[in-house]
């Protein structure tokens, strides 16, 4: 399976789950992939808007959570872990009608922990920079018992 493939299907194991990202980034594309890296994009809609008529903070954090965790799929694992540290640079907006392009990297993953980073643009202008860290011994362990179980099977 290639990387983009098994993102895609990472992805929509955290649609089928239901909650804030179907809720929140339904729209999301994922647009291309290589080990430890992804470039996605969204759409702003409406519902993605501040009270100002801008991209909503909460939603460049969603994306950063997100993209990092999409980073670390594209390491080829199934689960991602769980958020430890998550900071982000607003560094300019974004307004409805704008195509966010999302490109996201895992820079380490070890045994505990994993890093990544987030660049979300509108064209060449930076809109924000985000950093995700994530705790993954469990999700190094749930991966081991999947692969072992589709190999028994």
């Amino acid at each position: 399976m290639t990387t983009l493939n098994h993102c895609r299907k990472v992805w929509t194991n955290f649609l089928n789950a239901g909650g804030f990202d179907m809720q929140t980034l339904s729209g999301l594309k994922l647009v291309s992939a290589s080990k430890g890296s992804i470039s996605c994009e969204l759409q702003v809609e409406k519902e993605h808007l501040n009270r100002l008529g801008g991209c909503h903070g909460g939603l460049l954090s969603t994306i950063v959570d997100v993209g990092g965790s999409l980073a670390i799929a594209a390491e080829n694992m199934h689960a991602t872990g769980v958020s430890t540290d998550l900071n982000i640079s607003f560094v300019s907006g974004a307004k409805l009608g704008d195509k966010l392009l999302i490109n996201s990297r895992c820079d380490k993953i070890g045994g505990s922990l994993a890093y990544t980073s987030v660049d979300i643009k509108v064209g060449d202008k930076v809109v924000a920079l985000g950093r995700h860290t994530k705790f993954v011994r469990l999700a190094h362990q749930q991966n081991a018992q999947l692969k072992e179980s589709s190999t028994s099977e």
